[in-house]
């Protein structure tokens, strides 16, 4: 440890020791380092034609189709947060005004097909792939979906029902991790649009009516918010039926409204979500970005987080210290813009786009003995990495392992789709992977800690951990007392003379700064 500011400083990104806190960087829309966004991007609203991304690949056999909307949970009018989410699934799995629920799943069972939908902040996405042998047959579903709706009392009430038990049972009662993360969430975005969970809030899905669906979807999911995406084996000229078709969508009656700048984070602080868990500990530490795909900074960003821990892949600077030499949780990632995995799969979902971005690093359950020590621990490895950077040879190790590792982001059809349709609604300088690997040539150590420093430098961080015991946790959090860990082993003698350093050094909290709710509290309204 290199001087007492450093350890007050531990929870604040700073590049140097007693480097003052720069005033915020993020403001509503486009920062000084975003081009203002492309016409197709998320400013989009209004009669323009409808836009589509097209990818044919006549060898394929499959289609994809992908229809995004600029319409998420941030669009939920007060007080029936939720209600997007309510709505898109209503459109998806409520019938059409010519089939119901029951006769629509019949139509798409023998095409070996269905028509999914993901709900976001900013971005809604329905999608679908089919054999290109039955697409045909199953596009004329497709459009029945998206552009003629039932949206009648029965199926409202049963995505409600549907809903109502994803956030009580699912989110609140079996999904720590997923818990962790919106428990984040809505300490980082108090009182925006991005506060709640997509699936919403107790109130507010009580709330959403029949009538308040076919509103929102007349508001939200209509023509100036869509970008119609299709790829693989179609056959050609369809894309231009596809667009012809899906100019019946209804007009945006409004432009979507300014998202307002997240509140500053002037200085640590950390909730915690109490829980009688079963034997473990969920930690999330992030804070709000002031930059997208959009920013000439994102590569190298994404390098540097990439570096402290890609996503359920062993090669990060986290996942070594953390795991490999403490054995302490199961996996510690860090990430330079939302994340959420696509299914099975180790890689992001498309469609995640968002006006506001936020850094963050999760830690993969801990021990409750460990907790305090394992949000040290990360925290240290962040900071070391921010404060003294990354070596040449580590760049040049990493490029190459990055470099190669993302050609597997692109072996199926909907991926690489969702990727370009990003594109178009990032305004990017062209197709995300290629732009991130041009990026990473041009890295050397002055230029990643130049961007680092610049976007992560001197803020602070906001920290969610669900626990079991909650006041203790809390009460050792704030009193700044050491925090040791607990192994189940002896470790070797330089991992105890770097443990010692770690678990003493001050987090620069306060008992103010601490807050304790309890989980069945979260999202009530």
């Amino acid at each position: 440890m290199r001087g007492a500011c450093l350890g007050v400083l531990l929870l604040q990104a700073t590049v140097s020791a007693c480097a003052p806190s720069p005033p915020p960087l993020y403001v509503p829309g486009p920062t000084r380092s975003q081009p203002e966004p492309s016409p197709e991007g998320l400013a989009r609203a209004g009669a323009r034609p409808v836009s589509v991304v097209a990818k044919r690949n006549p060898e394929s056999h499959v289609v994809a189709f992908r229809i995004a909307f600029a319409s998420g949970s941030a669009d939920d009018p007060q007080g029936k947060e939720g209600l997007t989410r309510l709505t898109a699934s209503t459109m998806a799995e409520g019938g059409t005004a010519a089939r119901s629920y029951a006769e629509l799943a019949s139509a798409l069972y023998p095409l070996a097909a269905s028509i999914r939908v993901h709900v976001d902040r900013d971005e809604t996405v329905f999608f679908a792939d089919v054999s290109r042998d039955a697409v045909q047959a199953f596009y004329p579903i497709l459009a029945e979906v998206l552009l003629t709706p039932r949206l009648d009392e029965a199926g409202v009430g049963r995505m409600r029902s549907r809903a109502q038990s994803e956030l009580a049972d699912e989110l609140r009662g079996a999904n720590d991790e997923a818990l962790g993360k919106e428990a984040l969430a809505s300490s980082i975005y108090e009182g925006h649009p991005y506060g709640h969970p997509p699936v919403g809030t107790e109130g507010g899905l009580r709330a959403s009516t029949p009538a308040d669906v076919r509103s929102q979807r007349a508001r939200v999911f209509c023509k100036g918010r869509a970008l119609l995406g299709i790829a693989g084996g179609f056959p050609e000229g369809f894309d231009e039926r596809f667009a012809k078709d899906f100019e019946a969508l209804p007009a945006c009656p409004t432009a979507r409204a300014e998202l307002p700048t997240p509140a500053a984070v002037p200085s640590p602080r950390v909730l915690i979500v109490h829980k009688e868990t079963a034997a473990s500990t969920a930690i999330s530490i992030g804070m709000p970005a002031d930059f997208t795909r959009s920013s000439p900074d994102f590569a190298a960003l994404t390098f540097f987080t990439d570096y402290l821990g890609l996503h359920r892949q062993s090669a990060g600077r986290l996942f070594h210290e953390l795991r490999e030499r403490r054995g302490l949780n199961y996996g510690d990632y860090a990430y330079s813009e939302y994340f959420e995995q696509d299914e099975q799969s180790r890689f992001a979902l498309p469609n995640l786009v968002r006006r506001q971005q936020m850094v963050s690093l999760w830690l993969r359950p801990v021990r409750p003995p460990n907790a305090g020590f394992a949000l040290r621990a990360a925290l240290h490895v962040y900071r070391e990495a921010l404060e003294h950077g990354v070596s040449e040879e580590e760049i040049v190790r990493y490029r190459t392992f990055l470099t190669r590792y993302t050609a597997l982001e692109e072996l199926t059809e909907t991926r690489r789709l969702g990727r370009a349709m990003d594109d178009q609604s990032y305004g990017a300088r062209g197709p995300f992977l290629e732009v991130l690997r041009e990026g990473w040539k041009r890295l050397d150590p002055a230029s990643l800690a130049a961007a680092t420093g610049a976007h992560l430098g001197g803020r602070s961080f906001v920290i969610a951990i669900v626990a079991k015991d909650a006041t203790a946790l809390a009460a050792e959090l704030a009193s700044g007392a050491p925090t040791p860990p607990v192994y189940d082993a002896p470790k070797p003698p330089e991992v105890q003379a770097e443990d010692m350093q770690i678990s003493r050094v001050p987090l620069g909290l306060s008992k103010e700064s601490v807050r304790i709710v309890e989980y069945t509290d979260l999202f009530k309204e």
